[in-house]
């Protein structure tokens, strides 16, 4: 991902950024909120109040973890069995920030963990498609806007719930998946993609079938992780690389520069 000319390491909110980011997640607003509403339809069920919920969704603001903390709120269940789950679930959070590090490269700490808050797979991917680096105030602008939608869906699941009574009835379970076929898309950058895609498909396959719980998402992850990095060949990209001058012709580029002496009126004099 090449740098961004305007990726200010002095500015790390700035309004147009938070503007842009917010922007960039806007074609998310129906599959959001329809996920966050079947979040509080389901906390209806297991007895939730709509405060809990809300509270679960500005500190937590994890989608797949908070489905499945409440899917397990039970009496039964031990506290313990929902904090592993939903740890297992976001451990994929450490590839997310290790994928992000040229956005915060040279960033203050209060600033890495302001953004990190407030990222969610959607405006992770959103940040990752950019063609340049944005400044963390994007990434910000991305969760805030997905935060006030979120909590949006949940409220109104919560209070509608009572006319949804099982929401995989209109697959409305579907919402998660529909919006990461769609993410998926956008961030394919050519065929150095494929092989890592088809390893971390096939690594997601076999720990479907042979892993418990969700430890096929890290399963998937790992392999295309490793995959990666084993056929990475560098950045190809030249613009990306520092240019020297010599001799008056700067490197990648055979246009003479100003202090070239065949530009000069009295060259060859």
């Amino acid at each position: 991902m090449p740098t961004s000319p305007h990726n200010d390491h002095n500015a790390h909110f700035t309004t147009d950024a938070i503007r842009r980011g917010a922007i960039a997640c806007l074609p998310l607003l129906p599959s959001t909120f329809i996920f966050g509403a079947v979040l509080g339809v389901l906390a209806t069920q297991r007895g939730l109040s709509l405060g809990e919920l809300l509270f679960m969704s500005l500190t937590v603001f994890a989608g797949s973890a908070q489905f499945v903390s409440v899917d397990l709120w039970r009496e039964t269940i031990p506290a313990l069995t929902i904090i592993v789950a939903t740890l297992i679930i976001n451990l994929r959070y450490v590839l997310i920030g290790a994928s992000l590090r040229p956005v915060f490269r040279g960033r203050p700490l209060w600033v890495k963990i302001c953004a990190m808050h407030m990222v969610a797979d959607e405006n992770w991917a959103m940040t990752m498609a950019q063609k340049e680096t944005p400044i963390p105030g994007f990434l910000l602008g991305g969760g805030l806007f997905l935060a006030v939608i979120w909590g949006s869906g949940n409220t109104i699941g919560y209070l509608l719930a009572g006319g949804i009574p099982d929401p995989n009835v209109y697959a409305l379970d579907f919402a998660f998946t529909a919006i990461f076929a769609a993410l998926t898309i956008g961030m394919w950058k050519g065929r150095a993609d494929l092989l890592p895609w088809i390893a971390a498909a096939i690594g997601s396959i076999i720990g479907h079938y042979l892993l418990p719980g969700t430890w096929s998402i890290l399963a998937g992850a790992g392999a295309g992780v490793v995959v990666s990095a084993l056929t990475w060949k560098g950045d190809d990209d030249k613009s990306a690389q520092p240019e020297t001058i010599r001799d008056g012709i700067s490197d990648g580029d055979d246009t003479p520069v100003p202090n070239d002496r065949s530009l000069s009126p009295r060259a060859g004099e």
